[in-house]
């Protein structure tokens, strides 16, 4: 079973965050952000935001107020 499984070495210590489009609330894009921290995996889903859907940061940062239980959801 173990070999099944993705373990860092440093694991239990680091864990990686996830997010994609569809958690939060996109229907069709299925683009997956991978981060260490909370602040890299915004940052990170802000920029595929600017440049995969036109958003600009303050919209995105708009849509994260509004839906931040489907942003929240890697939790």
């Amino acid at each position: 079973m173990s070999e099944n499984l993705n373990i860092t070495s440093d694991f239990p210590y680091s864990m990686t965050l996830s997010i994609n489009c569809k958690e939060a609330g996109d229907p069709t894009c299925t683009h997956t952000i991978l981060a260490e921290t909370e602040q890299e995996l915004f940052h990170t889903a802000m920029n595929h935001a600017i440049r995969e859907h036109g958003m600009t940061a303050a919209e995105f940062e708009e849509d994260v107020d509004k839906n931040e239980e489907n942003y929240r959801s890697f939790d």
